[in-house]
């Protein structure tokens, strides 16, 4: 009988899988339970182990692994090997300048704004867009990116989507665009966050030119890779700003994003396990040449669910209530842990992210919302306006 495992997992993850409270340490107990139980495929998904190298070690063991290796998923990890990349490839993005430290950074500052960025992962929080000299000031003196390289980066102005692909080698095939929603206030105010909710299909990027639109800025960094002897196979995504110049990359991610994944996902036809398993053993090409992906004509809308002092320090422990909800509306979980009770408490600062599917964005995100009014803890907070200006989204097939 088909079966999933999930290291570490979560509190809900149990319900319905086997979690496993695992060292990924180089230790060898991963590979040997993958080898002990006939695992047939592997998908990583938090950024730490992807920039570990961890895809590396896995293709080791013959097991089959969607993951990039070590060297290709620094367009994630390295800010300034992506802009490297993106400038040799020819593809859009902001200008930019690469500082060793903050201090240098510092120095460099010139009056307006500026997006300063550290170079290596943060969880999201590692970017701050500051309106003149002063605020980019107080951002590097804060600490309020790593004490390792920084860029400094043009702002750009314009709607944001994000899109993701599966890439294995120069084969790049578009997934079903989305939109987040990063800040965690209302009308995209205030510190960035790993994302605050996040709606698909979105207007600002139709479903019908992902493909075109991965093929123009995806493709030509995939070439690149391969051409230098480190080809990318797995899930990269790609944070898009469409300009008055034209679409641009802001940044990469080499893996699902979340919460895009959780209304992405959804809407990708067909056997997902063996999309992932002709990705994972470098036969995508084939396996879409029979079995093209289509995107469904359902509409998701996730809100995540926040606890008290989130993007800082957040309350936990706190209890957790689920009331009924509604139709086409489920609980993705990510900050929890069971009580003793059996219940759930608080264990981070996006806690849960409501979902919820519909006709079209409107009737989702309305349909999210009713369920996030029946998620209580003491504390929990929302952005109200996810995918609220998505207005009419036609949905084609």
């Amino acid at each position: 009988m088909d079966s999933i495992d999930a290291i570490p997992g979560n509190a809900a993850l149990g319900l319905f899988t086997r979690t496993l409270d695992m060292p990924i340490d180089g230790s060898g107990r991963l590979e040997q339970h993958i080898a002990a139980s006939s695992i047939d495929l592997v998908i990583v998904g938090p950024d730490d182990l992807v920039a570990s190298g961890i895809g590396n070690v896995l293709r080791r063991t013959g097991v089959t692994v969607v993951c990039p290796s070590r060297e290709a998923a620094q367009l994630e990890w390295s800010k300034s090997f992506a802009k490297d990349a993106l400038r040799e490839a020819g593809v859009p993005t902001a200008s930019f300048r690469i500082f060793p430290d903050a201090n240098a950074a510092r120095d460099g500052l010139v009056d307006g704004p500026v997006v300063v960025k550290a170079d290596g992962l943060a969880a999201g929080k590692g970017v701050v867009v500051a309106k003149d000299r002063a605020e980019a000031t107080a951002a590097l003196e804060r600490n309020a990116v790593s004490s390792g390289r920084v860029l400094l980066e043009e702002l750009l102005v314009g709607e944001e989507a994000s899109l993701h692909a599966l890439v294995d080698g120069e084969t790049v095939v578009a997934l079903p665009p989305s939109r987040d929603h990063k800040r965690v206030g209302d009308g995209d105010t205030g510190p960035n966050t790993g994302g605050m909710g996040a709606c698909s299909p979105t207007r600002v990027l139709p479903d019908a030119e992902a493909q075109p639109l991965a093929d123009r800025l995806i493709a030509p960094v995939a070439k690149l890779l391969v051409q230098r002897g480190t080809p990318y196979r797995g899930v990269l995504y790609a944070g898009l700003i469409k300009t008055a110049d034209g679409w641009k990359v802001i940044e990469f991610n080499a893996r699902f994003g979340d919460p895009e994944a959780q209304v992405i996902l959804p809407r990708i036809g067909g056997d997902f396990a063996k999309l992932m398993q002709a990705l994972g053993d470098g036969r995508l090409a084939a396996w879409v040449h029979t079995h093209p992906v289509r995107f469904s004509q359902r509409a998701y809308v996730d809100v995540a669910l926040c606890a008290e002092g989130y993007p800082g320090q957040p309350r936990m422990g706190d209890p957790i209530t689920i009331g009924d909800l509604p139709d086409d509306v489920w609980t993705f979980h990510a900050g929890t842990r069971r009580s003793a009770d059996g219940g759930f408490v608080t264990a981070g600062g996006r806690v849960l992210h409501v979902v919820a599917q519909g006709d079209t964005p409107a009737h989702a995100r309305d349909r999210a919302y009713a369920g996030a009014e029946r998620v209580t803890w003491r504390g929990r907070f929302y952005r109200s306006d996810i995918a609220a200006s998505e207005g009419r989204v036609e949905i084609t097939a």
